[in-house]
């Protein structure tokens, strides 16, 4: 087993769980302008949030346009998430300034995945830990906030103007660091940005694969876990 010195955390969906963050912030949104956010409604939601995100190609990080682009697109976003909620419900309330309130109900601490504190406390112990995301500066610093202890660095791409995969994303990490490619392990969810980072930058990957699902793309990562917890077979 390779001797590494880092390893380098995704966040959303691998250490802390935005579809539940996300609900938490509709609750607290939805009844302001007279929507009960039942839990039928919140999966409504859920849903089309998911499709307006796709819809703005923000899962597609391997082209230029969106690597340029990612974070304005993603301000847009959140309010096309209320347009098309507000669409559904028949309310006819600012989708912008609702999307507003919404971003900065999500700058509370997240939702922890399932095993997360569990892993970090050990691999704090034998390895620098770092965490590497896509997202906006404010509201992943205070997600993050209550695991911010376990991290030497926390690396946001709004604040740092360049997104996963680039691989300009994992020089900052490896020059401030201060640690070799080889010393790396990158540990995410998503195959397009963790993985595929992590291979054009030379460091080794672990796909956190916890539906199971097939890799039937070209990205292969080092290794593969269903789980945090049995990334400590690894590590």
């Amino acid at each position: 087993m390779k001797k590494y010195k880092v390893v380098i955390f995704d966040a959303d969906h691998t250490l802390i769980d935005y579809t539940k963050d996300e609900r938490e912030a509709l609750k607290k949104v939805l009844p302001k302008v007279g929507i009960e956010p039942t839990e039928e409604v919140l999966d409504e939601c859920n849903a089309i949030s998911s499709a307006a995100w796709t819809a703005a190609g923000l899962n597609d990080v391997h082209t230029e346009y969106i690597q340029r682009e990612y974070h304005a697109l993603y301000h847009t976003h959140v309010k096309r998430i209320f347009e098309g909620i507000f669409a559904r419900f028949s309310c006819f309330a600012s989708a912008l300034e609702v999307g507003e309130e919404f971003a900065k109900s999500l700058e509370a601490p997240a939702v922890l995945c399932e095993g997360a504190k569990e892993t970090l406390d050990a691999l704090v112990r034998k390895y620098e830990l770092c965490v590497a995301t896509n997202g906006m500066t404010e509201m992943q610093y205070g997600r993050l906030s209550e695991l911010a202890k376990y991290f030497k660095g926390i690396y946001i791409s709004e604040e740092m103007g360049v997104i996963k995969p680039l691989p300009a994303f994992f020089d900052r990490i490896l020059e401030e660091m201060r640690v070799k490619r080889e010393e790396c392990l990158m540990v995410g969810d998503s195959l397009s940005s963790d993985v595929r980072g992590a291979n054009l930058s030379g460091i080794d990957s672990c796909w956190l694969n916890r539906r199971g699902e097939r890799n039937e793309t070209e990205i292969k990562p080092t290794y593969e876990v269903k789980s945090l917890k049995e990334l400590l077979t690894i590590l």
